[in-house]
């Protein structure tokens, strides 16, 4: 009996010492398909090769050292939100195929055609790593590449800024004679709004720029837009400065009362620029019909920098006096100060030299936003119009537009102390005296 307990108790523990070392070498295998990868997909083939001619192939080939995915990093509904190929002839058609995409134009490459094919940045893994460098080839379906190329820039002209990632395309003029027959050379510009265009065929080119907002590649209503005739031998240049091309004149897209003789009006499109600023352009009318006088019409712009530089002037007169009564007390010596000045002089050459280096449009924006600065003051609390006439848009148009705008109400410091007087004199329950402004909040 004592043998066969000691057999049974010898088979549990050696059945119990396997469960345990198979545990332990479990848990020191690492998870199926190892340590989750962090960087984005390496691409490490482009067919055909970059420059080659006499290209006979239905599409291009981009090969990446993984998986990549079947749907775009943007969001966009397909894959061919990530890819161009100039020239076009619709969309391009991208298939997914694990390791690699393959992209071709609507009917095939034409013969006798130099291509641009670009995967623009944002191609993901499976991991969601993103790309944030694209890769561009070029190719020919005949025995040259055209050594051209148009450099330029692109311009929110309203705002004074750069276009980031605008969309390009340019089409040879004449225009043939059915739109489905034209073909456009496009591609899309960096964050500093700049492109370039290579390998067009030489001769006559409308080039436009425009913020493709809705990213279908299409330039629709109210989007933002400039074109430029090229003639192209070798190599041009140009500037397109973008503004949305209304044809019914500028009308008054929001009024703020900055003060009671302070009125900013913003315009839903530029002012022609060769237009001066009147009073006559502008109407302000109270309740009774009475009518508001204007004594000036500035630009915004002008308006604040003139703004600016009035408080800099006070902060400046500040300083100084501050310095000569540290002078005068022996806390500083007019050598210590003159020194604080130069060196504020200094660093204010170098903002200003910096202010310049900054990416600006070569001709000034128009004016979408004017101060007017009235001759008497607004009442608190009344509503005005203002009625805009006369004003040209860029485009040379103009219409009526009519607006209603309210002052807000202001109470004084005095009657908000007086008001604060009353409720603490009037006994519990008892309703301060009618009109008494409110109270101030507590702190």
């Amino acid at each position: 009996m004592r043998s066969l307990r000691a057999r049974r108790l010898a088979v549990r523990l050696g059945v119990a010492i396997t469960s345990a070392a198979v545990v332990a070498c479990a848990s020191a295998v690492p998870p199926p398909g190892g340590p989750q990868r962090k960087d984005p997909p390496e691409l490490i083939e482009v067919l055909p090769e970059s420059n080659s001619v006499n290209v006979r192939t239905s599409r291009v080939v981009f090969r990446f050292d993984e998986v990549v995915s079947e749907r775009p990093a943007s969001g966009a509904e397909d894959l061919s939100a990530d890819f161009l190929i100039s020239p076009r002839k619709g969309n391009p058609e991208v298939a997914w195929h694990r390791d690699h995409y393959s992209v071709s134009p609507p009917g095939g490459f034409r013969p006798n055609t130099a291509y641009t094919v670009t995967m623009l940045p944002g191609v993901a893994d499976l991991h969601g790593n993103v790309q944030k460098h694209g890769a561009t080839v070029t190719f020919s379906t005949g025995p040259t590449i055209p050594p051209t190329i148009v450099r330029g820039r692109v311009f929110d002209w309203l705002e004074g800024r750069v276009a980031a990632n605008a969309f390009i395309d340019a089409f040879q003029q004449p225009i043939p004679p059915k739109a489905k027959d034209t073909v456009d050379y496009v591609t899309v510009a960096d964050s500093t709004g700049a492109f370039v265009l290579r390998h067009l065929p030489p001769g006559q080119y409308t080039v436009r720029g425009y913020v493709d907002a809705n990213n279908n590649r299409r330039l629709d209503p109210n989007e933002i837009w400039d074109s430029a005739s090229v003639t192209l031998m070798d190599s041009a240049r140009v500037e397109l400065l973008a503004f949305v091309h209304d044809t019914t004149g500028p009308r008054v897209r929001e009024i703020v009362v900055r003060d009671s003789v302070t009125v900013r009006v913003t315009l839903d499109q530029g002012v022609e620029p060769n237009q001066p600023l009147t009073a006559a352009l502008f109407t302000i009318t109270a309740k009774d019909s009475s009518t508001v006088p204007i004594k000036a019409v500035e630009s915004a712009e002008q308006y604040d920098s003139a703004e600016v530089a009035a408080q800099r002037q006070r902060a400046d007169s500040v300083v100084r006096a501050d310095s000569l009564r540290r002078v005068d007390s022996g806390l500083a010596t007019r050598d210590t100060t003159a020194a604080r000045r130069r060196r504020e002089l200094r660093q204010a050459q170098r903002d200003s030299a910096a202010r310049a280096k900054l990416l600006h449009p070569s001709l000034p924006s128009p004016v979408h936003e004017v101060v007017l600065v009235l001759a008497s003051p607004l009442q608190p609390g009344a509503t005005y119009r203002l009625h805009l006439e006369g004003l040209r848009g860029i485009l040379g148009a103009t219409r009526p537009s009519t607006r209603s705008f309210s002052v807000p109400k202001v109470v004084s410091d005095s009657a908000r102390a007086r008001a604060d007087s009353l409720r603490k004199r009037s006994p519990p329950g008892v309703a301060p005296p009618s009109g008494t402004p409110p109270a101030a909040p507590p702190g």
